[in-house]
Order: structure tokens, then C-alpha cells, then sequence
């Protein structure tokens, strides 16, 4: 008989592995509280950013999160009210804001993202779904030649590790996005090495329907309890629904560690909040995802209009969104974008799971052998859920990895309660 795999978390990353498993002839429940695609894997800025392996603690940033929180346009917020709870996750994170730390995030996160096009490739022509990715490259820019300088040790690292970059002349610029405003002295960069969704949601969406289409099971419910009985898993729903099964996959983005401290323990993960404006009729076309590197903003064309994503805003997992941020970015990419109008607005919020060292969690639970974990992907979950979804399955159906997984083990952090 087929072993009945579950997986909690029907985001891209979770309905990548749902999909993978599926295909590999597991019996699959995939099972959310929202509809597949419906919380981060909705809003995000919908780029494929292979080439972002440098993590956020770079040595530089405790410099500049002071201006950056003073700055009511700051790309930084921290709700004072939950400041408190946060601070031990910062003390962890500091620890990572050294040179040596950087390199070997940004080398394990190459693993990974060397992987991304090819994984996508497969999963989009087989859920027929192709069309929706566009390749591109993305634009990212500075304002001065100052701030592109102090960030030129980044594209130095990129290039080391396979990654490709090009600087653009005022005239390229020009051609490439002739809505663009950029100052004079400002740098513009062309990423080859990035891709971007026209619709991210629709794209996880159909994967996670093609493995339902294929005998998946789908439930729309909220994983309340979790427990190894045995040599299985037992699960109970908010709804009262108990579920058995053979394995367990948890892909619950910046909730999974409510599930994860009920079999093993918490990691270090906060919800590192993202807002987004989209505009239905912004006036404007723009053949490029294009990234202000100073104001932290992400400004890309969707199949439904401009999106403009970004911030980070701290605070806990169910205080309620402050808009006032997508409000801010609506603003920024009027700075940048001449002629955008604002016609038809609509803003969301999402919570990305951070872990302090900016790495995901791809791994065997340190306790059950029959539960994997899938999340902590931050910014980049997009980018690689299909291949964390073939990763995890292989792993789930006694598979070799394909990479070396070392770094992305669930017991690099410390048991708290050990």
C-alpha cells in the first residue's frame, strides 16, 4: 500500500512538496486553513531571485537600522509593543553579522538556488503553467554611486559563486525602462540571474490542484494538535477532524513552529512582516522587475497590474497589519516611476518566517524519523519551493539529496529544553 504523507501548509513551498511526493507515489493529504496560495506565496514581490544568497545579517547593518527606524519612510518598522518578546531573536541574529557567517550562508544558499530554474521548468510544463513565469532579468537600483559602492563586495560574492551582474549605462537604462527616474549619479544594474510570476498565487494554485487532480486529498482546515503514535502520525483539526497518517511534512511558513515545539521544539523564527500596493491601471509599462536597493522596494508588472512590494515590519504573529506601509511603498515607486497613477489600489500583508541565520529549514525531525520539516525560507520562498518540494521528497521516499543538507538541519539550533 501507498504511505499517507501530510502536508501542513499549502504555500508554495507546501504544495511544491505535495506535488513532488505525490508524483513519487505517496498518498497525499495537503491541508491549510486558507485556499492554496492564499497567504505569503499571494503578495510577495513575485521575483525568482536565484541570486540572493547574501543573507540579511551582512556586517554593515547595525549601522543603519537606527536611520532606518527614524525614517517614517524607513524601510524598517518594530511595533514597540512587541519589541520585548523580539529581543532574544535579535541577540541570535546579531551573532550572524560577521564576514565569516555571510560566506557560508551565501555558499549554502548557492546550493540551492543553482537548482531553482531547472525545478521550475518541471513543475510549470507539467501543471501547464509556463506561461506564467518570465525570464526576464530584474533591474536593481541605487541612488548614488556611494551606495552602489559600499554594496559591491555583495555582487563580488555573487559572481564567485556562479551568479551574474551587469552594470547599465544611462542609456540602456533608458531603453530597458524608459518610465524610470533614476538621479543623476545614480547606478543601475541589470540581474539576468533573476526570473519573476506573472501571478505567484495562480502559479501554487495550479500545483497544488494538478496534485489533487492526480489523487491528492485536500482539506481546508487548521492543525490544532500533532502527535507520533506508534510508528505513524496522529492529527486533530479546529474542526474536530483526526487525521492518521504514515508522515508528515511541515511546510506552515511562519506558523510552523506551533507544530514543530509539539514534536521536537521551537527554532529561532519570527514573522518578518511584508506589505504590498497593487495597481490595477498604473498608467505605465514596465518589461522589468525593478529593486531600489536603498529604500528596500520592489516594483513588478503582474498579470492584474503593477505590484509594489517590501518593508520589514517586526511584530507578532497576529497583530493586525498597519496599511500605513503599503502606503509608503505606493509613494516610494512614484519617486521612481513617472506616470504611475494610482487607480485602482488594492494592499495586503504577509508574514515571512525568518530564522536568525537567514537559512531554511529543509530536514528530518531529530526526533521521529517520519517528520520533515519545510519552512523558514524568509524572502526566498518563492523562489525555492518546487526545490524544496523535490528535496523534501526524496528525503520522505529514502532518497539521496541532491545537495549536501548540512546546513539546513532542523538540530543546528540548540534544544532550549536540553
Amino acid at each position: 500500500m501507498k504511505k499517507h504523507c501530510v502536508v501542513i501548509g499549502a504555500g508554495i513551498v507546501g504544495a511544491s512538496c505535495a506535488w513532488h511526493l505525490q508524483r513519487n507515489g505517496a498518498q497525499v493529504t495537503l491541508i491549510d486553513p486558507e485556499l492554496p496560495g492564499q497567504a505569503c506565496s499571494y503578495g510577495n514581490a513575485s521575483c525568482l531571485a536565484v541570486s540572493g544568497v547574501v543573507p540579511f545579517s551582512d556586517p554593515g547593518l547595525i549601522k543603519r537600522v537606527p536611520g532606518w527606524l527614524l525614517d517614517p519612510l524607513g524601510p524598517m518598522r518594530i511595533r514597540p509593543g512587541d519589541f520585548p518578546a523580539l529581543i532574544p531573536w535579535f541577540w541570535k541574529f546579531w551573532r550572524f553579522c560577521t564576514m565569516q557567517k555571510v560566506e557560508e550562508i551565501a555558499n549554502a544558499q548557492a546550493l540551492l538556488m543553482h537548482q531553482v530554474f531547472a525545478d521550475y521548468d518541471e513543475i510549470l510544463k507539467a501543471t501547464d503553467s509556463a506561461w506564467l513565469k518570465k525570464d526576464r532579468g530584474a533591474i536593481h537600483i541605487y541612488d548614488t554611486g556611494a551606495q552602489y559602492l559600499a554594496d559591491e563586495w555583495q555582487f563580488d560574492l555573487q559572481a564567485r559563486l556562479g551568479f551574474r551582474a551587469q552594470r547599465l549605462t544611462t542609456a540602456e537604462t533608458r531603453a530597458m525602462v524608459p518610465c524610470l527616474k533614476l538621479a543623476k549619479g545614480g547606478v543601475a544594474i541589470l540581474m539576468p540571474d533573476w526570473h519573476h510570476l506573472l501571478d505567484p498565487a495562480k502559479v501554487t494554485a495550479r500545483i497544488a490542484d494538478h496534485c489533487i487532480s492526480q489523487g491528492g486529498t485536500w482539506i481546508q482546515d487548521r492543525v490544532r494538535s500533532v502527535s507520533a503514535v506508534g510508528s505513524g502520525i496522529s492529527l486533530q483539526t479546529e474542526s474536530g477532524n483526526r487525521i492518521s497518517a504514515d508522515q508528515l511534512v511541515v511546510a506552515a511558513g511562519a506558523w510552523s513552529n506551533m507544530i514543530a515545539e509539539q514534536l521536537d521544539y521551537k527554532v529561532p523564527m519570527i514573522a518578518k512582516r511584508g506589505y504590498h500596493s497593487q495597481v490595477s491601471n498604473p498608467g505605465i509599462e514596465l518589461d522589468h522587475p525593478v529593486m531600489s536597493v536603498n529604500r528596500h522596494v520592489v516594483m513588478t508588472m503582474m498579470e492584474d497590474g503593477l505590484r509594489v512590494a517590501g518593508t520589514a515590519e517586526f511584530a507578532a504573529l497576529d497583530a493586525k497589519p498597519d496599511y500605513r506601509r503599503a502606503r509608503v511603498l505606493l509613494k516610494h515607486a512614484s519617486h521612481y516611476l513617472e506616470g504611475l497613477k494610482s487607480e485602482g489600489v488594492t494592499e495586503w500583508m504577509g508574514q515571512r518566517p525568518m530564522l536568525v541565520d537567514s537559512l531554511p529549514v529543509i530536514s528530518v525531525s531529530p526526533r521521529h524519523a517520519n517528520v520533515f520539516y519545510a519552512f523558514g525560507h524568509g524572502h526566498y520562498g518563492l523562489t525555492q519551493g518546487p526545490t524544496t518540494g523535490r528535496i523534501i521528497a526524496d528525503m520522505v521516499m529514502g532518497k539521496n539529496p541532491s545537495i549536501d543538507l548540512s546546513a539546513f538541519r532542523f538540530d543546528r539550533f540548540a534544544n532550549p529544553r536540553s
